[in-house]
């Protein structure tokens, strides 16, 4: 918030007609309260927008030369550490694609490493020039019998619930919780509503009376609608939808035709989970207002989505529009087909400049981040071939069909081969996939056991990553035991990240180094390892064109996304809410 005593002191420099930092003239200004844009000048004064006086004297004038001048954007939604890197970085990245404000859940590192990975973000966050909001993690883990890092209760959010840069309660994934008055969870939500904080949700093909209890108990927001009639249940009941375009998941297209005059009050925009090679090469919250335009959006309300909308939803009452109080963060855009600010200013100041970062502004090292290096607490040196093996003796399996372009998935009942002891093989089931997850934060030895369909692809190798949502244990994929168990040997001793081998030898690798989820190195560097990972995904495994071959396959152990999901404890039955076995007959 602008603390008032320097709105008198504004006021007090313009009445003694003192110049003013800044006057922008020649613009298109956005004007997002009455849904249009008009021409003329924004005036700044110490960081803030003081008006539309062109007479006023400044002491530097720029001419926008009819370009948009256009509140800097807000992610509705994010986990910052889908992007791979540390707060610090993710905001140099993002900033010079216009955005400025991200509501970041951190439930990723919580996961990891608890309260210790939150106030690692929260510190690491003011490091930076991007205005971070945080929702405390509501499942940490994301259901009670999943195996995480850390396990957070009502008690232990409400050490960081009062802290000025926490603006709520994270998604609300355990829907059956609510729905069942689980105490545990309501005391989170009471956590967040007694303070008149939002609560943010999760709740995937939720309708009719368990709609109505949901947000009875609190939840405002819901960012994984897919359908048309998902959005409206929601907007119906008052609640906030947002369209979310981001790696792997891409709904905003498809629910642009519940944007109307009436609810797009209601409407806001989200990546959620972005990798930082995807922002390099599409943007950030700019590509989302892009692609809503390009779908026949009006520019003005695509930016409404992008800004206001999210500002009042949230309570920001400072930013989110061009208006004298609020804060001078804001770009210039030339058009809306590339939707790519030439120009941004951060609190009067110009800090990116035909997409770089030009911020004179330098982080002190954070000396939480020491705590979060070590996150591999199991040896994958010692788990032995027997541990891979996969039992189906009826022949029929449950096997994980994934969706395109999507986090869903479907269950397939499938025909197997099997061995005398009806054991599945490889080589007499060409193509399909053995997929494990690999317990790593508390030595518990757990792996469960699963098979991915063969349209994902993968051929000739394997893939591990302890990027694996939401508990982030090791996931791994591969046509072949040999490769499977190397793969988790080599992520090992990276300290966490991804590899990717063939024939035991690593083709490409990234290292993530913070709580093996995010790198500390310049999104430059981790994008170019990235890139390598991809080329090496398209061209040696031949992986699916429709889905993104890590984001997709970090999401296959998350059992809050229908159908069936993968956990250490086996494969879990989002629809039935409980776990099956892989042998269809059981």
């Amino acid at each position: 918030m602008i603390e008032y005593k320097k709105i008198q002191k504004i006021m007090q420099d313009i009445k003694n007609s003192q110049e003013i930092d800044l006057r922008i003239d020649n613009a298109k200004i956005a004007d997002v309260y009455r849904g249009i844009f008009f021409e003329g000048s924004v005036c700044v004064h110490q960081g803030i927008i003081v008006g539309f006086n062109q007479e006023i004297q400044a002491k530097q004038v720029i001419d926008a030369k009819q370009a948009y001048l256009v509140p800097n954007f807000f992610d509705g939604h994010v986990h910052i550490e889908s992007s791979m890197l540390s707060p610090e970085k993710f905001a140099e990245l993002v900033i010079p694609f216009g955005t400025g404000t991200v509501i970041a859940d951190p439930h990723e590192i919580a996961n990891v490493k608890g309260l210790d990975g939150i106030r690692f973000m929260i510190e690491s966050a003011k490091q930076s020039l991007l205005d971070v909001k945080f929702m405390l993690p509501s499942c940490v883990p994301a259901l009670p019998f999943e195996d995480a890092g850390a396990n957070l209760f009502a008690q232990d959010l409400a050490e960081l619930i009062d802290n000025e840069n926490v603006y709520g309660l994270g998604e609300m994934m355990n829907v059956p919780g609510v729905l069942m008055q689980d105490e545990a969870v309501l005391e989170k939500i009471a956590l967040a509503s007694n303070r008149q904080k939002m609560v943010d949700g999760h709740s995937p093909n939720l309708d009719g009376a368990a709609l109505d209890m949901y947000v009875l108990a609190g939840v405002r927001t819901d960012h994984e609608c897919t359908t048309v009639q998902e959005a409206m249940d929601r907007i119906q009941r008052g609640m906030y939808v947002m369209l979310r375009e981001g790696s792997a998941a891409h709904d905003l297209v498809n629910l642009l035709p519940a944007v109307n005059s009436h609810t797009i009050k209601n409407c806001l925009l989200c990546t959620d989970d972005k990798q930082c090679a995807d922002i390099l090469q599409r943007g950030h919250i700019n590509d989302s207002v892009r692609l809503a335009v390009a779908n026949g959006i009006e520019p003005i309300d695509a930016i409404k989505m992008a800004t206001i909308n999210v500002a009042d939803a949230y309570g920001i009452k400072h930013k989110g529009a061009i208006a004298p109080g609020k804060e001078a963060s804001f770009m210039l855009i030339k058009d809306f087909e590339n939707c790519m600010p030439h120009a941004v200013y951060i609190k009067g100041n110009l800090v990116a400049e035909n997409g770089k970062y030009i911020a004179n502004h330098h982080a002190e090292p954070n000396a939480k981040l020491t705590t979060l290096t070590h996150s591999m607490q199991e040896s994958m040196q010692t788990i032995l071939p027997e541990k891979l093996l996969l039992t189906i003796p009826s022949k029929k399996a449950r096997v994980i069909r994934v969706l395109p372009h999507s986090l869903l998935t479907k269950c397939e009942i499938m025909d197997v081969i099997t061995d005398e002891q009806g054991n599945f093989v490889f080589e007499k089931n060409k193509g399909m996939l053995k997929l494990a997850v690999v317990e790593r934060h508390k030595k518990t030895g757990k792996i469960g056991l699963g098979l991915l369909h063969s349209e994902y692809g993968l051929q000739n190798g394997a893939i591990a990553t302890t990027i694996s949502h939401d508990s982030h244990n090791i996931v791994v994929s591969g046509d072949n035991d040999a490769d499977i168990l190397f793969a988790l040997q080599e992520v090992e001793k990276m300290g966490g990240g991804i590899v990717m081998v063939s024939q035991g030898k690593v083709l490409a690798k990234l290292a993530l180094n913070i709580g093996g989820l995010m790198s500390s190195a310049e999104p430059q560097e981790v994008a170019k390892a990235l890139k390598e990972l991809y080329a090496v995904a398209k061209e040696h495994y031949k992986i699916w064109d429709k889905a993104d071959a890590f984001m997709t396959l970090s999401f296959l152990a998350l059992p809050v996304i229908p159908d069936l999901k993968l956990t250490p404890q086996g494969l879990f039955d989002v629809t039935k809410f409980h776990f099956v076995d892989i042998d269809a007959s059981k």
